[in-house]
Order: C-alpha cells, then structure tokens, then sequence
C-alpha cells in the first residue's frame, strides 16, 4: 500500500468544538483551534400536495400517489425556502384564546345542563299535580 496524496495543512489534530447549521444547509464543524470546515450540505425535499403525503409511525411521512413527486433540491433554491438554525417550531394555536373558548364552551354547557334539569324537574312536577 502506497500513499498517493497526503493532505498537511502543518496544524496539529483538533476536536470539533461546535457544530454550526447556516442558512443554505451546511453544516459546519468549528474545531478547538478556530478554524471552521464545511461538512456537509442539508438536502430538502418537497411534494405538490404535502397535505396528502401517507402518514407513518414515528411522526414520518411517505410519498403517494395523490401526494405528486418529490423534488429534492437545497436551500434558497426555487421555493424549497431556507434553513433557521436553533429555532423552534412555533405552534400555529393562540392558548389565550383557546382557553377562552374552553370556558365559554364549559359555561355553554353547564347552562345547557341547567335547562335539562329544570326541566326534568317542571315535568317532576306536573306529573305529581296529576295525582
């Protein structure tokens, strides 16, 4: 076995300190000594219709027929978007009013209540004036 290329940069081995994710998909590993080196390249996918991708165990989806093909690309490449590093997903419900709604259903249906007891006990009634 021969050496046919040999890559000496003069720097000693280093450990990855941190890893970084840009917003074109690479990530990037930045060593003790300070240097940065691009890793690798995140792909992205997307389908016609995701609406109608086959749900999977796992939170996992799979292509199907109705869902069209999937085109595989990059970020900030046609309408595939971007990549936010360290971002968290945020829900598309407001609590605030969720709970809101929760309590004027609640109220809603401890008034409905009422109403089906009164009237249980009006008809308790007349059917004991009968006697």
């Amino acid at each position: 076995f021969t050496v046919s290329e040999a890559e000496v940069n003069g720097n000693a081995p280093s450990t990855i300190e941190k890893i970084q994710i840009g917003q074109d998909g690479i990530i990037y590993a930045q060593y003790e000594d300070g240097s940065t080196k691009p890793l690798y390249k995140i792909p992205l996918a997307d389908v016609t219709s995701p609406d109608r991708l086959t749900a999977l165990p796992g939170n996992v989806y799979a292509q199907s027929t109705d869902s069209g093909a999937v085109r595989i690309g990059f970020a900030n490449e046609g309408k595939l978007g971007s990549i936010v590093s360290g971002a968290l997903e945020n829900s598309n419900v407001d609590i605030a009013e969720e709970l809101t709604n929760m309590i004027a259903a609640q109220r809603s249906y401890t008034a409905n209540s009422k109403v089906f007891q009164t009237g249980s006990d009006l008809m308790d009634v007349l059917v004991n004036l009968k006697r």
